[in-house]
């Protein structure tokens, strides 16, 4: 199986919950601009889709016809279109804390996509935020936009954190802060659920940004084979103490229990 990371982490994040997944041939990607890999070209932007051709040609090099796909947040969005423009080639979907990509109006398009080619204008040239320690850069993320605890912040640090002259930097590209330039409205995205041929497996953490939303659970009820799970924990859970519960569940999802 293929595994997708979320927004601003890297391939670490899989580093508890691989482990547990006892007989799968797990391989973890860093997405462009994230982790260990480089950054998309001056000219490219980072809308969601693009990772799907990116996925496409590792999946190619690697002679995989058929696979499934693993994602967390950002990545599992990626999964659910990758699975939803080529079902013929997933076995199994299996998605954390997420699934779903963020949607629009299609009248918001126009004012959405000036906001975000003024930002990506004003990041990108610009480094990120160096700190003359690496505890206070580990301090940084565990207080982030998503909060982790500092063990996870840790586990990151492992392929986004980098030592300067000068002091410490989390490394991605600035420009992902600027958010899509254009987002999928309902009617867009729709199809590409409704496409997705593989059985479907969501986990959700209790104190999750997305389980509660009544269009997130819109937009999930158009998997047409989906069980859907909640159990305690944060955002980043597979981090923080719950990987053997979630692996527990993929496990059993995997051999068809």
């Amino acid at each position: 199986m293929i595994a997708l990371h979320g927004w601003l982490d890297n391939a670490g994040s899989f580093d508890l919950l691989a482990p547990a997944l006892a007989g799968c041939h797990l391989i973890a990607l860093d997405a462009a601009g994230h982790g260990r890999s480089d950054n998309r070209s001056a000219d490219a932007s980072y809308n969601i889709w693009q990772d799907l051709g990116d996925i496409l040609e590792v999946v190619d090099r690697l002679e995989w016809d058929r696979f499934s796909i693993l994602g967390h947040s950002r990545g599992a969005a990626i999964a659910s279109l990758f699975a939803g423009t080529f079902p013929d080639r997933i076995e199994r979907l299996m998605l954390i804390e997420g699934g779903v990509p963020l949607i629009r109006e299609a009248a918001d398009a126009p004012e959405n996509l000036a906001q975000v080619l003024q930002q990506t204008r004003a990041l990108h040239d610009r480094g990120g935020r160096l700190f003359s320690s690496r505890d206070g850069a580990i301090a940084e993320r565990v207080k982030g936009f998503s909060p982790v605890s500092s063990e996870a912040a840790e586990i990151l640090a492992g392929r986004s954190l980098r030592e300067l002259p000068g002091g410490w930097q989390w490394h991605f590209d600035q420009r992902l802060k600027a958010g899509s330039e254009f987002r999928l409205t309902r009617e867009l995205l729709a199809p590409f659920l409704e496409r997705i041929a593989a059985p479907v497996i969501c986990v959700l953490a209790e104190d999750s940004p997305f389980a509660d939303l009544d269009l997130y659970h819109e937009m999930l009820g158009l998997f047409a084979d989906i069980e859907v799970h909640r159990i305690a924990g944060r955002h980043h859970f597979h981090l923080e103490g719950a990987a053997d519960e979630i692996a527990a569940h993929l496990m059993r999802f995997v051999k068809g229990g």
